[in-house]
C-alpha cells in the first residue's frame, strides 16, 4: 500500500535522502528541517516535492494550493 509523502530531494541529482508520510502531524517540518540540515552538511541545495499514490512527483507549493483548495 503506498501513501503520499514529502520527499526531500537533492536538486541537481534528483536523488531522494529522505521521505516522510503526509498523514503524520509533523512531517511537513521534518522535511523541511532535514532539506536545511543537507544544505549545513555538504553545501548542496535541496528540495521538498510530494510523492503523490499514482507515484508522480508535484512540487510542494502546488501541492499545498491543492489541498488549501480541497477545504
Amino acid at each position: 500500500m503506498s501513501s503520499e509523502h514529502y520527499e526531500v530531494i537533492d536538486s541537481q541529482t534528483k536523488e531522494v535522502v529522505n521521505f516522510y508520510s503526509t498523514k503524520l502531524p509533523q512531517a511537513l517540518l521534518f522535511a523541511k528541517d532535514c532539506k536545511r540540515t543537507m544544505k549545513s552538511i555538504n553545501g548542496r541545495t535541496y528540495e521538498v516535492q510530494v510523492k503523490l499514490e499514482n507515484g508522480e512527483r508535484m512540487p510542494l507549493k502546488e501541492y499545498q494550493k491543492l489541498e488549501k483548495e480541497k477545504t
